[in-house]
């Protein structure tokens, strides 16, 4: 992957606090009762986002990340939140400090398992129940694994959403967040994703031990060649803040950057797997637009800055001023064509979308996710977009820009049911009929993702799979990117739509290392 910045932070360098989210780091207990949602069905042009499932879907704003062990400006930063990606940050030593059993000598299994090494093998097995670790900042990890498809939950605008009764006589389930919290503005996203039921397919290794990673690593590349299959069941089997305190950790070891080694050792799309696995996510994310920005690639650019929680887009701004030693909006004026295109992307990296109050959040659960929307102003905002579209000559492009980048996706979903209630057309027909081009697509992935995330990530994979060749950039990005966010739901709604496993067609495009490795994160 030639071009890559020198593969993330080497030792430091991560980026600046924010609130975390669900990036698979939310510093709350986990919901129990929860049940994951069977696959959805697409949309169409005629169907509103009610329509499915007697109302809409909620979307996953759960990406926010963990913390990273050190930062390069402030020191160690183990007990703070920060941003990464992976689920339930806090891991402790484990007991007594001894490593696990050593994991040579044992035969491999397909994809990269290691029978009775101590590493966790990449495909689903019974979970052990849910532990409980001390971690750093006392706040609990308790992983989530993926539960056979329960059946749809009663009606409802947010199916995905659990109800009070869900939780007992209090409604709300307790917070057990004890670190030091992010500045009051970004609070928000840290409690956004509580209101999600999304899960990945990576959780943080339970008896994570980052000196017996390390060797089993120097271990794997001594000698002629490398020990891929070591390799790809270390990586593939740790969150991403684990994979941080790998990388720290090898340096500390042996003075030498554990992902530099690793690239003079791998070629092709596996390196491009393990150095993205190895970044921190804005760090990845923050190489990923700027490399579209340089080649072109506006899908790429939709895909990120459209999908992300303020949070998450704040950590990209300020990773791409400290990577690049550019602003991103700077970046976006100048390269990017199409104003209303433009328009859309400054709008999105001001990263001040509505979001959820933790209040807010509470109030749901108790009361009902219509408690938190407010249903005279959803009224005038599909009115509003009646009048800029459908209602006068021309469009008006500015006030279309207004509401779709300033609404929590919540209240856009109410937006869209009030439309379609009055002027008889789905929202998704409005936006084909008033744009074209680069602008359309944008609007139409946000849409998407506000009626349910895991559905444009399924089509987003499954464009970078189908016709001739791999769109390998693409479909290694959702792969990693998602792993720990809501990937178990993706591959729910890939089945769904196109009557084939995410597995299936991942191996069917790629060969060799690659395949395994992402089969190993897809599961």
């Amino acid at each position: 992957m030639s071009g890559y910045p020198p593969y993330g932070n080497q030792g430091g360098g991560y980026p600046p606090q924010y609130g975390g989210g669900n990036s698979g780091y939310p510093n709350y207990p986990q919901d129990n009762s929860f049940q994951q949602q069977p696959p959805m069905p697409g949309y169409n042009d005629s169907q509103s986002c009610a329509s499915l499932y007697g109302t809409t879907a909620a979307p996953s704003n759960n990406m926010n990340y963990p913390p990273a062990p050190y930062d390069s400006y402030g020191g160690n930063q183990m007990s703070n939140p920060s941003y990464g990606m992976g689920g339930g940050n806090n891991y402790p030593p484990p007991p007594g400090g001894q490593p696990p059993p050593s994991m040579y000598g044992q035969p491999p299994q397909q994809f990269g398992g290691y029978g009775n090494s101590q590493y966790q093998p990449p495909y689903p097995q019974q979970p052990p129940p849910p532990q409980q670790f001390g971690g750093y900042g006392n706040a609990p990890v308790q992983p989530v694994y993926p539960q056979q498809p329960g059946p749809p939950p009663p009606g409802g605008m947010y199916p995905n959403i659990p109800g009070p009764s869900d939780f007992g006589q209090g409604g709300m389930p307790p917070f057990s967040y004890q670190q030091p919290g992010p500045p009051p503005q970004e609070q928000q996203s840290v409690f956004l994703a509580s209101l999600e039921n999304y899960q990945g397919t990576v959780f943080p290794f339970p008896t994570f031990n980052a000196e017996a990673d390390c060797q089993g690593l120097r271990h794997a590349m001594q000698g002629a060649g490398t020990n891929e299959r070591v390799l790809i069941d270390v990586v593939a089997n740790r969150s991403n803040f684990q994979r941080q305190h790998i990388k720290l950790t090898y340096k500390t070891m042996f003075g030498t950057d554990l992902v530099k080694q690793l690239g003079g050792e791998l070629s092709g799309e596996f390196k491009e797997v393990i150095s993205a696995l190895f970044d921190a996510p804005a760090t990845y994310e923050a190489w990923s637009l700027h490399k579209a920005m340089s080649s072109g690639k506006e899908g790429t650019l939709r895909e990120i800055l459209l999908t992300r929680t303020n949070a998450e887009i704040r950590a990209i701004v300020d990773t791409f001023k400290r990577t690049y030693n550019k602003d991103l909006e700077h970046e976006i004026s100048h390269r990017v064509r199409g104003a209303d295109f433009k328009r859309m992307l400054i709008s999105a990296v001001q990263a001040n979308r509505e979001e959820l109050t933790p209040q807010q959040i509470q109030q749901a659960r108790q009361m009902g996710i219509e408690s938190v929307i407010d249903r005279n102003r959803a009224r005038q905002d599909a009115e509003d977009l009646y009048k800029a579209g459908a209602g006068k000559f021309g469009t008006d492009e500015k006030t279309f820009n207004a509401i779709f980048a300033r609404r929590s996706y919540y209240q856009l979903r109410a937006t869209f049911e009030e439309y379609q209630r009055k002027h008889g057309k789905d929202i998704a027909q409005v936006i084909r009929s008033e744009f074209s081009g680069d602008a359309q697509d944008a609007y139409l992935v946000l849409i998407s993702c506000i009626r349910d995330r895991p559905t444009f990530f399924a089509e987003r994979i499954h464009k970078a799979v189908s016709g001739l060749g791999t769109r390998d950039s693409t479909l290694i990005r959702v792969i990693v990117t998602r792993s720990e966010i809501d990937l178990a739901q993706i591959k729910q709604r890939y089945q769904h739509l196109y009557n084939r496993s995410l597995a299936q067609d991942v191996g069917g495009d790629t060969s060799g290392d690659y395949k395994r490795i992402l089969l190993s994160i897809v599961k």
